[in-house]
């Protein structure tokens, strides 16, 4: 079998299930509410973008209003790290280095750029998240004003992109994501002040989570109330379907708005690009084999029970010889929001 039939099979059987499925419970919530407007969070929702356009043409899905979001996790918690309402988002997770690393690798700042405000001194310091939590909190109020400054024009012009949208009240809107926790859709809604929806395949708290005055609504297809660790392996191994669940371009680190006379609005700039990036014609194999199951089991109406999806996933992330050989290098994600940099799951986790 050549390269490429084997990614395209390798899409069609792995993800297809899951691809399907999601858009299943999608189709019934979006179904339940007046004005539903769905959103693709990047980058994982790159794929479900493209197989939502094909859905569409073969009338299988609403043509409800949509759109395709840059964001990433990284990038929020950078241009609101003035806002301290935003901070049970981005300092409460496990965690011990210095605050050079969690600057460095949970927000995404460069170097030079907060030696401006600390010292080497401070930025060598040790802390201990969530346990030190609330000193770490302390200790960063004192530099409000500086961190305010430091990301005003990146938070200026990504309140301006979202503000192109045009969201609003009257819309239901709907954010596509595999999950877990939710934390770009509560941002998200913080930020616009909206309540919000959103599908998961997985969540850890679902149901309406209170951000402020609004709601954030998460819903799942497959799991809920599950937190990475307890064994579950759909998302302690989630690394294998994000890996595959990607864009061509890399995370999104900052987005600069241009001046009229340039012919566009915005240029958004990324990170480091992984292998799938540098060779998205393979990725986008297997992503054709996904959406091509995507639309035969839907227009077929074939149907994959909790438990079915649950034992595939498990037997392909748990066994290195069930994921086809070509594929083995696709297996590669930034995880700069644990601050370490490029992980490839086959290797974490000794396959």
């Amino acid at each position: 079998m050549d390269k490429n039939t084997s990614l395209f099979d390798f899409g069609y059987n792995f993800l297809g299930p899951l691809s399907s499925e999601y858009f299943h419970h999608l189709k019934l919530y979006t179904n339940q509410l007046n004005n539903p407007r769905i959103i693709f969070l990047a980058r994982e929702g790159y794929f479900f973008n493209r197989a939502f356009d094909q859905l569409v043409k073969l009338g299988e899905f609403p043509n409800h209003p949509n759109n395709y979001l840059y964001v990433s996790r990284s990038f929020l918690f950078r241009i609101n790290i003035a806002d301290v309402d935003t901070w049970q988002f981005s300092l409460n997770y496990k965690f011990k280095g210095t605050l050079s690393k969690i600057l460095l690798g949970r927000f995404g700042f460069k170097l030079d750029l907060v030696k401006q405000v600390f010292s080497q001194k401070q930025l060598e310091q040790k802390w201990v998240l969530p346990r030190e939590l609330d000193e770490l909190t302390n200790f960063l109020n004192q530099y409000i004003g500086e961190l305010g400054a430091m990301v005003r024009e990146s938070r200026h012009a990504y309140l301006d992109y979202l503000r192109g949208f045009d969201f609003n009240a009257s819309q239901d809107l709907v954010f596509v994501d595999i999950g877990y926790s939710g934390t770009i859709q509560k941002l998200l809604t913080h930020m616009l002040e909206l309540d919000t929806h959103g599908v998961y395949l997985i969540t850890t708290n679902g149901g309406a989570n209170t951000v402020g005055r609004f709601k954030a609504h998460m819903k799942h297809v497959v799991k809920d109330q599950v937190s990475m660790g307890d064994g579950y392996k759909m998302l302690d191994r989630s690394l294998f379907l994000e890996s595959l669940l990607t864009a061509p371009d890399g995370q999104l680190m900052d987005v600069v708005k241009l001046p009229v006379e340039s012919g566009k609005s915005f240029d958004f700039l990324f990170g480091r690009p992984a292998y799938t990036q540098r060779n998205f014609h393979e990725l986008d194999r297997v992503m054709q084999g996904a959406e091509d199951a995507t639309c035969h089991y839907l227009t077929h109406g074939i149907r994959f029970s909790i438990d079915e999806l649950e034992e595939l996933y498990e037997s392909f992330v748990s066994n290195r010889h069930m994921l086809p050989r070509v594929s083995w290098s696709l297996f590669e994600i930034d995880d700069a929001i644990s601050g370490h940099g490029n992980v490839n799951p086959l290797q974490l986790f000794g396959m």
